[in-house]
């Protein structure tokens, strides 16, 4: 075994709503705000696209889902070869760090954000720099500070997950600046749908003036796909050829291309439950609470305490099952009764 991975855990989901109601000994219903799921679903497309495909089961996978690709890269204006697709983004990460990072190179991202850029540099006996956050977003100026000659990556977080902030398209091109052309930018915009501020970066605009940044997206947020396990990044040709040397021939499968292609073009039923998404969400800009909660652009929001334990049960104890970090607790926004139950154990707590 790697002697570097006696340090890393295997990653422990949170339990199910019936499997925590079990443990517990709770009788109330519980509603599961914790993964940043769209509780809306998907497109009734995709649905019909799944049911449709069933009878090819027994065929494997087209590699890289070439219908999908296209779809992808006539929407963004790349080149088809461009887009690489892992089984969510978690793999995507694991395909990047194996292609991108050798033995003791040095990568750098947040201490506060998403873990698995961490745990996979890990794997690839990586030295990792985490800059602290400053306010609940990343502190570029410091990112860019810790970057040197042996830097091999940077993993950039916009929004941020689990603080749900964002840089916006003028600080992030100042950023990009700072870096050296070697050192390649990993962008991950998991939520980057649900953003609605007109100042976001346009990444694949970026991609045509630096030749050393890359996008990430995923259809398990906004498009309601998370059980299906597909998500994708665009990169600059040379790195998207390396990728698909490390990328497994089948990874992604039939019915997930067909979901997400059907769940891609029906950009209306997309921009209907980010329309939702966004009216739950402002009504967290008037909670009356002494807790810190950062504004986001995402789908959940970010509550920052020193008692995490305490505010995670009295969630429990009104049904919704969050996710605690060791500074604050993240909430995924829901139906509105449920985003009502957090408000008020919010103000009350």
């Amino acid at each position: 075994m790697k002697s570097q991975i006696a340090q890393l855990r295997a990653y422990t989901p949170g339990l199910s709503p019936e499997a925590l109601k079990k443990k517990l000994g709770l009788t109330i219903e519980l509603h599961k705000l914790a993964s940043n799921e769209n509780v809306y679903g998907p497109s009734p497309k995709a649905k019909e696209a799944i049911k449709a495909h069933v009878d090819n089961l027994y065929l494997y996978p087209e590699p890289n889902a070439p219908r999908l690709q296209a779809a992808i890269a006539e929407y963004y204006q790349v080149t088809p070869e461009q887009v690489v697709f892992g089984a969510g983004l978690d793999e995507m990460i694991v395909i990047i760090s194996r292609t991108l990072i050798c033995a003791g190179d040095k990568i750098v991202t947040s201490e506060g954000t998403f873990g698995q850029y961490f745990h996979n540099a890990v794997v690839e006996d990586a030295n990792i720099v985490q800059v602290p956050l400053k306010e609940g977003a990343y502190d570029l100026d410091a990112i860019a500070d810790a970057i040197d000659d042996e830097t091999a990556l940077v993993w950039i977080c916009n929004p941020n997950n689990p603080t749900g902030t964002y840089h916006s398209a003028e600080a992030i091109e100042a950023f990009i600046q700072k870096v050296p052309s070697h050192v390649t930018i990993l962008f991950d915009e998991a939520y980057a749908e649900y953003v609605t501020v007109d100042d976001y970066p346009d990444t694949i605009a970026l991609m045509r003036k630096y030749d050393n940044i890359a996008m990430l997206r995923t259809f398990s947020k906004a498009y309601g796909l998370a059980g299906i396990r597909i998500g994708y990044i665009i990169a600059p040709l040379p790195l998207a050829q390396q990728l698909n040397v490390i990328r497994p021939p089948f990874n992604t499968t039939c019915l997930s291309e067909q979901a997400a292609l059907a769940a891609f073009q029906d950009q209306d039923y997309l921009k209907q439950t980010v329309a939702l998404n966004q009216k739950e969400r402002e009504k967290f800009n008037d909670v009356k609470t002494t807790l810190k909660l950062y504004p986001t652009q995402t789908n959940f929001v970010f509550v920052e305490t020193e008692r995490v334990s305490e505010l995670d049960e009295a969630l429990l104890k009104a049904g919704i099952i969050a996710r605690a970090f060791p500074n604050g607790v993240r909430i995924t926004f829901g139906f509105p009764e449920q985003n009502e139950t957090v408000r008020q154990v919010l103000e009350q707590f």
